[in-house]
């Protein structure tokens, strides 16, 4: 379970997973410590940085070409993961001074955008569109042509059957060998949702940080919001524009400003 609100001195948890057994007044304990407590000599707290408190995932090389969920299992049977080690989901964000500028165009391999709305390393670019008219379409040929070291797919809120259509069709072979596919489907709890989108940027920025150049598609940010709209809307927040509680317009630019360029001359 994760903590996702406060009221007085109760704290609001919600389940990562199915949930069967709980009565009132069980005792709720962590799974692991905190990756400073043994140093500490503290056997549960305290943690004093915010990639502490937060889950370590797998990263590292051996993710290209698979497909996982947000806790980094294989979900395409090819096995356990390899050549991998465990970072926080949750890093710090870069120092706005700090960002290498947009100067050099993104070749994406798509004619129309190429020519008509020029895109720049580091930039970010939305995708809005009504249901079927090809936004993953689109987001296949980005993968598959776009000049990019590595590719990093976020299917977010997605079908099940989207979710296949999409890495078995639409992104093919040629892009699955540089690719690594976060899915967290419409049937996952929201939790698992949002940090399948959290998880997806932090891939993007782990081999952002080696100083590769990485492409992150995120499908999409809409169900990323409905995700943070079921949990507010269940601990209590109050519905504002659209029913999206205060929350939701926190929780995107916290997730949206952690992509774009590294530290300027890297």
């Amino acid at each position: 379970a994760e903590v996702v609100g406060f009221s007085g001195d109760r704290a609001y948890l919600m389940p990562t997973d199915e949930v069967q057994g709980l009565s009132s007044g069980a005792t709720v304990v962590p799974r692991t410590l905190p990756p400073l407590a043994p140093q500490l000599g503290q056997p549960l707290h305290p943690w004093r940085r915010g990639e502490d408190r937060g889950l370590h995932l797998p990263m590292g090389d051996g993710l290209l070409g698979r497909v996982v969920d947000p806790h980094g299992h294989p979900l395409d049977r090819g096995g356990d993961l390899t050549r991998i080690h465990n970072e926080p989901m949750v890093r710090r964000p870069i120092n706005a001074m700090d960002r290498d500028p947009v100067r050099t165009p993104l070749d994406t391999g798509v004619r129309a955008i190429n020519a008509l709305l020029t895109v720049g390393r580091g930039q970010r670019l939305g995708l809005f569109a009504g249901t079927g008219v090809g936004k993953s379409v689109l987001l296949g040929m980005m993968a598959r042509y776009t000049q990019a070291d590595v590719i990093v797919v976020g299917l977010i809120g997605e079908r099940g059957r989207e979710v296949k259509e999409f890495i078995e069709d639409i992104l093919g072979e040629e892009g699955r060998r540089r690719s690594v596919v976060v899915a967290a489907p419409a049937d996952a709890p929201p939790l698992m949702r949002l940090q399948g989108a959290h998880y997806a940027t932090a891939i993007a920025e782990y081999f952002r940080d080696q100083g590769r150049h990485v492409l992150l598609l995120m499908d999409s940010l809409t169900r990323y919001a409905m995700a943070q709209r079921e949990i507010a809307l269940a601990i209590g927040e109050p519905p504002a524009t659209k029913g999206y509680p205060p929350s939701c317009f926190a929780k995107l630019p916290q997730l949206v400003e952690r992509s774009g360029n590294g530290l300027a001359g890297e």
